[in-house]
């Protein structure tokens, strides 16, 4: 028997509930008489033009013109079908689903990202016990414990431990009647070998959709080899780049302040949550995307960032700005003192020192310049340029001319150049110097063109093109080989898929949100132009890049040993050693020429 159709009782009822509350999940709404205005969570924008009447339980936007009912609304902002909005509705207001056609009983098919929310609530609940109630889980609570979370935050956050037995979950679960063929696509066992588990032995941190629902893990590695973190591949009921670590216990409070914490890992978002800071969140294993941008627009006025001060972090920082500006948000960045992460100021110092931090941050512009003045401290032609050109792509960024000016003055104050100098230069800019070229269509939309091709990263393509040739990239090169940004982040994503033992086209373009990365990819797959020789092209151009990352490492050995003016014993025996080091990268030399 098919699916009956759903009954107008049912609808009727759905069309009565309260589509405030729904949208408000959304976008931050306000009362005005009898009708809610905001921000349109359709489209960007700062007024709001997206109204709800109170009395009709409807909604439209003025400015994109989108209309409809609460079932429209849902079946477009979590871009599901008719039935599943109708469904996930029901179920959040409690209405009995009734089918025209008698009773029906849903197909497995059908529920199946609600068998696998089950499953992963059921599975934290008891990775939580086995932290907090169990002897073997005794050790790993002492190290969370040490970090500094007390009780209330490790059973507020869910947080727990999984058997070192790296078959104990399967049989465990199975034992729960759950089938071998449902347990191998849950994501929490290793594809090529399904009876094992890929958290064992690791500290587990559950990741909540804003719901609330455990729909992902995440696991830390306690002892012994291996990633420091294994975080759930993607599954149909749960995605990365739309998704933010503690949204859940923020969205409140990110609400109520009309502000954000951006930060790097569960730790951090930890941190500040027991600390009393409650409207941070976290990425998940990637990089801050669109999406999760577009998930916080609606409800703050300021993001502000928290990341790490080492180069991956500086980068994220940079990159978060730019996006975050671009949406029109102000942006500000706390700079910690005396620890490097929330996790370690909270331990060491307190909540008091961690709230200061928040409350001193910076803007963006002053961030940056601040850093760019580091970079370039000396009062050169050279450097000013340099500096100007890092600079522009922030000021880009703004939507407003008054504060591109603004910014552009604060510039030449900073660097004490002349401020018509560099709005010249700002003007006048070389586009050509960018690797991603933006030019703009007739009627104003942007174009992004092709991504530039060099030896590196065609080589990765070719890679991309022909997976079987991965393990000879694996091999014989590590990402400090590649010179080229991109195909260093190229690398880095295999090499990821690899340790998630995924390593497909639809895993690389997941690991990569970029649309121009994944539109280059796709081309020059569809286009077949690595199928012909490319074992032969793959092999060669391994030795390419080997041979010139060794060239590269000779010549900072050799500057070293010219500039290096041995006094002392201890300075000979340095010098021997980099002479003992070019020996070594020279018969590499020989091998690879």
């Amino acid at each position: 028997m098919g699916q009956g159709r759903i009954s107008k009782k049912t609808i009727e009822s759905l069309s009565q509930c309260d589509i405030v509350s729904v949208v408000n999940d959304y976008t931050h709404l306000e009362k005005r008489g009898n009708a809610w205005w905001g921000c349109c969570p359709f489209h960007h924008e700062k007024t709001a033009s997206f109204h709800i009447e109170g009395d009709k339980n409807l909604y439209y936007c003025f400015g994109c013109h989108a209309g409809g009912d609460i079932v429209k609304f849902y079946m477009e902002m979590e871009k599901v079908s008719y039935v599943d909005a109708v469904v996930a509705l029901a179920k959040r207001f409690g209405i009995e689903i009734i089918y025209e056609e008698g009773s029906y009983v849903p197909k497995e098919e059908d529920n199946t990202k609600e068998l696998y929310i089950d499953l992963y609530n059921r599975t934290a609940s008891m990775f939580h016990y086995l932290l907090t109630e169990t002897p073997n889980g005794k050790s790993a609570l002492e190290y969370i414990t040490k970090r500094g979370l007390t009780m209330e935050t490790i059973k507020k956050f869910k947080i727990g431990y999984c058997m070192s037995d790296r078959r104990w979950l399967k049989n465990f679960l199975s034992s729960k009647n759950y089938s071998s063929e449902f347990l191998a696509k849950s994501g929490l066992f290793s594809q090529k070998y399904p009876d094992i588990t890929i958290y064992a032995g690791r500290l587990m941190f559950p990741i909540f959709n804003k719901n609330g629902e455990v729909v992902a893990l995440g696991g830390r590695l306690l002892e012994g080899d291996g990633p420091k973190y294994i975080n759930s591949p993607e599954m149909p009921h749960y995605k990365k780049r739309e998704t933010l670590y503690a949204y859940n216990f923020a969205k409140k409070a990110i609400r109520e302040q009309k502000r954000v914490i951006l930060c790097e890992g569960y730790m951090d978002a930890i941190a500040y949550h027991q600390c009393g800071i409650d409207f941070a969140v976290a990425p998940l294993g990637t990089a801050f995307t669109e999406q999760q941008v577009k998930m916080l627009v609606p409800f703050v006025d300021t993001i502000l960032l928290s990341f790490d001060s080492d180069g991956a972090g500086q980068a994220a920082t940079y990159k978060a700005i730019l996006m975050c500006r671009r949406m029109d948000v102000t942006v500000k960045i706390i700079q910690l003192k005396g620890g490097k992460d929330p996790a370690e100021i909270m331990l060491n110092f307190g909540a008091e020192t961690l709230t200061n931090d928040v409350n001193s941050a910076i803007l963006d512009n002053d961030f940056l310049l601040s850093k760019l003045r580091e970079k370039y401290p000396k009062d050169e032609p050279e450097d000013k340029i340099k500096a100007a050109l890092e600079f522009f792509p922030y000021v880009d960024s703004l939507n407003s001319d008054i504060q591109k000016d603004s910014t552009l003055e604060q510039f030449a104050q900073v660097f004490n150049t002349k401020l018509e100098a560099v709005k010249r230069d700002f003007v006048n800019r070389e586009h050509s110097r960018s690797r991603i070229e933006v030019k703009k269509t007739a009627d104003g939309a942007p174009v992004i063109q092709d991504i530039k091709l060099n030896a590196e990263l065609r080589t990765i393509l070719a890679v991309i093109s022909n997976l079987e040739q991965f393990n000879l990239l694996h091999e014989q090169l590590n990402v400090n080989d590649f010179e080229d940004p991109l195909a260093r982040k190229l690398f880095i994503v295999l090499e990821d898929c690899h340790r998630e033992e995924n390593i497909s086209i639809q895993a690389i373009l997941s690991h990569c949100p970029e649309e121009e990365v994944q539109r280059m990819i796709t081309k020059v797959i569809a286009s077949r132009e690595f199928e012909e020789n490319n074992l032969k092209y793959v092999k060669e151009s391994i030795a390419l890049i080997k041979r010139n990352s060794l060239e590269r490492q000779r010549e900072k050995l050799m500057i070293k040993i010219r500039q290096f003016k041995p006094v002392t014993p201890d300075d000979q025996k340095t010098l021997s050693q980099f002479l003992t080091e070019k020996m070594e990268i020279d018969k590499k030399l020989q091998e690879v020429k």
